[in-house]
């Protein structure tokens, strides 16, 4: 059972506040630092920042490994000209970095990202990294209560 979640701003939306709020969420959830900007107005922005996943240069050199991985004119992942999915390359670099640092660890934290993004998903399990809905992450947040 998957233990940890990359939150997508998608899935910020779709969650709501409270779900954002809870002590679940602050306990087993993260954004990137690419999420954090495309969430700058979201209420629950200070704890969203306390608890980001930080851009390291080990999450930059995943970044390099996801890019090499699309091919010219995929726009399905990140579309630089319509402004979208900006964040969804680091978000999947995360993940993959995330998954590495547990390499070698007895009882290691597994990984998901939580995306309502077809591209994330294509991107993600093209590297491995497990994915779920929003939806799924709500069940879980409201069954911890």
């Amino acid at each position: 059972m998957t233990n940890r979640y990359l939150v997508d701003n998608n899935a910020l939306i779709a969650l709501g506040r409270d779900r954002v709020a809870s002590a679940f969420f602050r306990a087993y959830c993260q954004v990137t630092t690419d999420v954090l900007r495309e969430a700058e107005e979201h209420p629950h922005l200070a704890q969203l920042q306390a608890n980001a996943y930080p851009l390291t240069p080990a999450v930059l050199s995943q970044l390099r490994t996801v890019m090499t991985q699309l091919t010219i004119g995929d726009t399905s992942l990140v579309d630089l000209y319509g402004n979208k999915g900006t964040a969804d390359p680091g978000l999947v670099a995360s993940a993959l970095d995330a998954m590495a640092a547990n390499e070698g660890v007895l009882f290691h934290e597994e990984w998901a990202v939580v995306t309502n993004d077809r591209g994330v998903a294509a991107a993600a399990a093209r590297h491995g990294v497990v994915t779920i809905k929003p939806a799924e992450l709500a069940r879980r947040v409201d069954e911890s209560d």
